[in-house]
């Protein structure tokens, strides 16, 4: 059985020892994990292989992996709605769980209620993402974002900032929480200097995360919980989820748990 593990060049970087721990809890198992750093042109060209762990943003790669027959960790459509804040707002709309205020464009804001955080919407750990307190800088970023062709949401700030929690899923089961907390900053992100430490969810958070999973049938995700006026509300759904957080505060061997999870469908599905 062989496999492939889809990174882009800065992210193959960053991650280099989750991706050797990949490649050798696999080896354990006999099966063949090569990492393959390439884009939507090359994708084409892969063959012969069994699955795909696509751990870059690029829902076009899932598609064609999946339209060939390829087993592909996650599937399409949970990159395609992961990685666009706005779809994943939309999402969230459909299945009536609660999220903070989002607009596409400025003519959809009330400009007498700043601030206003705004983000691309396939912005990833905390980048792009901007603290908006009067109508020079919304407009501002609003035309940095076109000058870059980025699609931005608009949204109300949480009540509690600098705080949220990521549930982190594999397939039907909740593994960990985390929360992670900022006191300088807006932005919670660890990878920004957020601090974390081991959380429950509750029971609220549970059912959320049971109607998004049951909907999206994704097979390794995190989703972000940030906290409004007593209660907690959806922020964002991670496709490509990092681990630097779980092994920070607990003892979850993510990779290893992945390799075993990712066996035993295949070998259920085959």
């Amino acid at each position: 059985m062989k496999g492939l593990l889809i990174y882009d060049n800065i992210g193959a970087k960053r991650n280099e020892w989750f991706i050797n721990s990949l490649i050798s809890n696999f080896k354990s198992k006999n099966i063949d994990l090569e990492l393959t750093i390439i884009d939507d042109e090359d994708i084409n060209k892969i063959k012969n292989i069994n699955f795909a762990i696509v751990r870059t943003i690029a829902p076009k790669i899932n598609s064609i992996l999946e339209n060939t027959g390829i087993r592909v960790f996650n599937n399409f459509n949970t990159s395609l709605i992961a990685n666009d804040k706005w779809k994943t707002y939309l999402f969230c709309k459909s299945l009536h769980v609660p999220t903070m205020p989002t607009y596409q464009d400025i003519s959809s804001v009330d400009l007498h209620k700043f601030p206003y955080i705004i983000k691309s919407c396939n912005g990833h750990g905390g980048t792009e993402v901007f603290w908006i307190d009067n109508l020079d800088k919304l407009i501002a970023i609003k035309d940095y974002f076109h000058s870059l062709d980025k699609k931005f949401i608009i949204q109300k700030p949480c009540s509690e900032l600098g705080k949220d929690m990521r549930i982190y899923v594999m397939g039907n089961e909740i593994i960990s929480s985390v929360l992670r907390y900022n006191s300088n900053s807006f932005k919670s992100n660890y990878s920004l200097g957020g601090k974390v430490q081991k959380a429950n969810p509750t029971i609220y958070q549970i059912d959320i995360v049971k109607k998004i999973i049951s909907h999206l049938k994704s097979d390794y995700i995190g989703i972000d919980f940030i906290f409004d006026n007593g209660k907690w509300v959806l922020n964002e759904i991670e496709d490509v989820v990092g681990a630097r957080m779980l092994y920070e505060v607990t003892h979850i061997d993510i990779a290893s748990k992945y390799c075993s999870y990712i066996k035993s469908k295949l070998i259920m599905e085959n």
